[in-house]
């Protein structure tokens, strides 16, 4: 989940509000870490949540609360992961940009809200999304968890539980189990290497797109390609394309050159899984799994 950075700067009125917010916070991030074992959330890079106020601050409530909160605190602090913001998206609730709505959006995820405004007590959120390459908007939901007891009600439960129907813990094992896992996926000996130089937080996002391409490949075999039926999945650009036709094309197991334009998106480093879908009727091929490639609009 995407830890909302607009929820931790309302101004709290008094400290047993700043209290019981935190507190609430932190009982659904308990039942996330153990129940779901989820215990990672999703932070902007460059973002620490604090109070806006001046008389009551994360540490002053670390050091008066009870040692169960600072516990889990510390714990939802220590483990977080660190992404950064994707450049090519914007999501606005209102007038205000969501770095975590973005990101909740893109990856089909959820928004994780502190309550120090009832602005952020809603199962689901309108927003706008903006795509900053063409310049293009279009209505979408934010789903957004404020509460523990959102945790038990569906679709959120089923949602949750969907995403650990697999569990993977290393990207060594990953590779050693894709064909058992992915049967309908087959994979760029490259890939293997691409693999070996992520970070293990991306783990559990990578396995979750390519469960999303392996069902979509036995559900529709021999059909023409659908990208809507994919969580935000687009091809690069003709441009992208003839400016770098060597950094899109890869060789499969048998040394064949495939250049791929479709690409899914994962969050922490503007991630990208570059695929080919037709490579054959039943199958799809991964052919890259890592950093954003260049492209015309944002070369590197």
């Amino acid at each position: 989940m995407y830890l909302n950075e607009k929820a931790w700067e309302v101004e709290p009125e008094d400290l047993y509000e700043a209290s019981d917010a935190l507190k609430n916070f932190l009982d659904v991030y308990k039942v996330l870490a153990g129940k779901y074992g989820r215990p990672e959330g999703y932070v902007p890079s460059e973002d620490e949540p604090y109070f806006r106020s001046v008389t009551y601050s994360i540490a002053k409530w670390l050091s008066e609360v009870d040692i169960e909160y600072r516990r889990l605190y510390l714990s939802f602090w220590n483990r977080r992961c660190v992404y950064t913001p994707d450049e090519e998206y914007e999501v606005y609730e209102g007038h205000t940009a969501l770095r975590g709505g973005t990101e909740a959006v893109l990856n089909d995820s959820f928004m994780l809200s502190i309550c120090l405004d009832d602005r952020w007590k809603r199962a689901e959120i309108p927003a706008v999304l903006f795509s900053l390459a063409d310049n293009a908007e279009s209505p979408v939901v934010v789903r957004n968890v404020f509460s523990a007891a959102q945790l038990a009600e569906e679709p959120l439960a089923a949602a949750l539980k969907a995403t650990f129907a697999i569990t993977i813990y290393t990207y060594e094992d990953l590779w050693e189990r894709r064909s058992r896992l992915f049967p309908h996926l087959r994979f760029c000996p490259s890939v293997k290497r691409d693999l070996e130089n992520l970070e293990k937080s991306y783990i559990r996002q990578i396995v979750k797109k390519l469960s999303e391409l392996e069902e979509y490949s036995s559900k529709y075999p021999g059909q023409p390609f659908r990208p809507e039926l994919l969580t935000k999945t687009t091809p690069e650009s003709d441009s992208t394309m003839d400016m770098y036709q060597k950094q899109h094309t890869f060789r499969d197991e048998n040394g064949v050159e495939y250049e791929a334009s479709w690409h899914m998106r994962f969050t922490g480093i503007s991630g990208r899984i570059f695929f080919v879908p037709d490579y054959t009727d039943t199958e799809m091929l991964v052919c890259y799994i890592g950093k954003k490639l260049p492209n015309a609009t944002y070369p590197t």
